[in-house]
């Protein structure tokens, strides 16, 4: 059971960072975010929000199995 549970934790925080866009470059950072308006930016947030949100609490139900 452990197992599973942090297995979904490393998946759920890559496809946050993957929504977040923090796996480029920082100059593609820096370009995507100059020439991205407002609205865009926070309909991709959201989610990477929920997903890491995901993932921190899978991980921490692991760890709690992990250490009982």
């Amino acid at each position: 059971m452990m197992t599973f549970f942090l297995i979904v934790g490393v998946i759920c925080i890559f496809v946050a960072n993957i929504f977040m866009g923090g796996l480029r470059s920082s100059e593609q950072q820096q370009t995507t975010f100059h020439t991205e308006y407002h609205e865009p930016r926070s309909v991709r947030l959201k989610p990477a929000l929920y997903f890491g949100l995901a993932g921190f609490a899978s991980l921490g139900i692991s760890a709690l199995i992990y250490f009982l």
